[in-house]
């Protein structure tokens, strides 16, 4: 039921489709009514005559039959585009807790309502329900369904449908389905029906909801710790599982059409559906003291789960051997630098402790250009960037050679983490593996810290971190290093540099302790004295003015160091700020605190 499409069924293919799989009926992990937290909700209290929510909820309009000769036109609530009238709303509430959604024909056309939580509350995971009272009769399809929210881009069946509920005249008063949608199966969908114990219809409230997680799906009626269908991330879909990234809610009320049938003179005017309430629930757990891995573009390997818990990108593989000399104990298998997410892609890690540290590792491999400048992107971590304009080939040193980026973030309030990938040259943006591990910034820092700022993981340097504002850049050129103390950075921290205003905020050390700062600096752009002067701040302290590059070097490409001593502030940081000078921008290759 994708916006401008409407999928195809046939209730032969329907029937079919309740013994669609032995293989999926086993192996089931149930998660029960209890141990679930309330994350989101519309309970649609509000006065009688007043519209839903609009924080929460926003239409899809028109009609045009969906992809199926549907006879409804869909209405924005309080729209006066004919049909659709403000004097006959299709989407209102009761006053009596409820929504109510009205398909309502007036001169000679069905108008109804298409409401979803798109650009307002998309998810991943957790368990969805809406408690509902349904409509009967003629060409009466009342449906509650979650849509991926890349339909836009990625197209429909790719970015996955999963139907909680609809319901047909076919299915008589008692009976309702449940459905999934992907490559895998298209139009006819894979899925299942419950029919009502007890004589109970659809005409009385039920609960009908979803149990999501990142390999499974399962469905219920009333009773959460008893689901009645199950699809899982199995052999019977190989490679078409397209359920791990975010969706958003819709529902609908349409009306005829080539599924339901059409509408006649015993459909009832108006149709009515009644929504007591929508609830989201994520499961309340301890989150894992572990490192949450990802194998990105593929499955588990060793202590690396397969890919999950992204929107966007495509798989991408090499049979070629990675050398992964520069990556640190305990490095991750070759398959994982074998693989990766190739595209504009967002991993949303979840389920971590609001407002806690963590470290992020990012894992990348050049596998498929040849040279250095063909692929630059940037990544940034809960909206801040980490990596502007960042060239795996470059950094690595090479093809087919494994690179790691460590960079510190706190999870959001909601205990998330996201990690975004966005391009830019025409070679997309490519990723191998993530590691998120819980830290703290309440142990005293030990040994000296060594920034390689703009810069990936080299030598004993750390990849760029705990920065704010500038951007990256970088160059190959051989650099002079003879003006460098002992022991000399590698030749990669002058390479790298970032530029344009900005802020490093370094942590972990003991408040009013003293240390020594070494700041590294090179020129690879101008090549005379007074083109590029700027500050330095060191805890407010002004330590540099107007610095210049090329008039303490003599020489472009020539790197120079200066050393300063200061104390860790009540917070135990030490904060080195770049500020535009009498020319051009600030600019940094690497920073070393002892």
């Amino acid at each position: 039921m994708p916006p401008g499409r409407r999928k195809i069924h046939s209730f032969v293919a329907l029937l079919v489709l309740i013994f669609f799989s032995p293989s999926l009926a086993q192996s089931q992990t149930t998660q029960g009514s209890n141990g679930w937290q309330l994350v989101w909700s519309d309970e649609f209290n509000g006065a009688a005559g007043s519209v839903p929510d609009s924080r929460k909820w926003t239409y899809d309009v028109g009609g045009g039959g969906w992809g199926n000769n549907e006879e409804e036109v869909y209405c924005a609530a309080g729209s006066d585009v004919s049909p659709c009238s403000p004097l006959t709303p299709n989407a209102v509430l009761d006053g009596q807790g409820n929504l109510v959604i009205s398909a309502i024909h007036n001169n000679g056309a069905w108008t109804s309502a298409r409401m979803k939580s798109e650009g307002m509350e998309n998810l991943q995971y957790g368990r969805i329900e809406a408690r509902m009272q349904l409509p009967m009769g003629a060409g009466v399809w009342p449906a509650f369904w979650l849509l991926g929210s890349n339909i836009h881009t990625s197209g429909w069946p790719l970015c996955g449908e999963m139907d909680v509920m609809e319901w047909v005249p076919q299915y008589g008063p008692s009976k309702t389905s449940s459905t999934v949608h992907g490559p895998f199966s298209g139009g006819n969908g894979v899925g299942s029906s419950f029919t009502f114990p007890n004589g109970g219809t659809v005409r009385d409230f039920h609960t009908y909801g979803i149990i999501w997680s990142p390999n499974q799906a399962q469905f219920y009626r009333d009773d959460p710790s008893a689901p009645y269908f199950t699809i899982q991330n199995t052999s019977d879909i190989p490679g078409d599982w397209v359920f791990n990234h975010d969706f958003f809610l819709i529902m609908n009320l349409a009306m005829g059409g080539y599924f339901p049938g059409y509408t006649d003179s015993t459909t009832p005017n108006p149709a009515v559906m009644l929504v007591d309430y929508v609830r989201i629930y994520r499961a309340a757990h301890t989150p894992a003291a572990g490192p949450l891995t990802i194998n990105a573009g593929g499955v588990a390997q060793g202590s690396f789960f397969a890919d999950t818990n992204f929107t966007g990108g495509k798989t991408v593989s090499t049979e070629a051997a990675i050398d992964t000399s520069l990556i640190p104990a305990p490095v991750p298998p070759q398959a994982v630098y074998q693989t990766a997410r190739a595209g504009e892609s967002q991993y949303t890690i979840r389920d971590l402790v609001p407002y806690a540290p963590y470290n992020v590792q990012l894992h990348f491999a050049e596998t498929q250009v040849n040279g250095p400048g063909e692929r630059r992107f940037s990544v940034t971590i809960n909206s801040q960037t980490v990596l502007n304009r960042f060239d795996i080939f470059a950094a690595a040193g090479g093809k087919n050679k494994a690179i790691e980026g460590n960079f510190k973030a706190n999870a959001d309030e909601y205990g998330n983490i996201v990690v975004q990938l966005t391009p830019r040259t025409p070679a997309q943006p490519l990723i191998s593996g993530l590691v998120v591990s819980q830290t703290t910034d309440n142990e005293p820092t030990s040994g000296p810290v060594l920034l390689d700022s703009g810069g990936g993981e080299v030598g004993n340097f750390i990849a760029d971190t705990d920065f704010s504002g500038g951007n990256q850049a970088s160059s190959f050129a051989p650099v002079d290093t003879s003006l460098i103390s002992s022991p000399v950075p590698p030749q990669a921290v002058f390479q790298s540099e970032r530029w344009a205003p900005s802020t490093y905020t370094i942590g972990g050390f003991t408040p009013g302790t003293r240390h020594t700062v070494t700041l590294y600096f090179n020129e690879i752009y101008w090549s005379q004295p007074t083109q590029r002067q700027f500050n330095v701040l060191i805890n407010g302290s002004q330590v540099l003015t107007n610095f210049d590059i090329v008039g303490m070097t003599g020489a472009k490409n020539k790197a120079v160091e200066e050393q300063f001593q200061a104390t860790a502030n009540s917070e135990g940081q030490i904060v080195i700020q770049l500020t535009r000078g009498a020319r051009d921008q600030p600019k940094i290759s690497g920073i070393a605190v002892n």
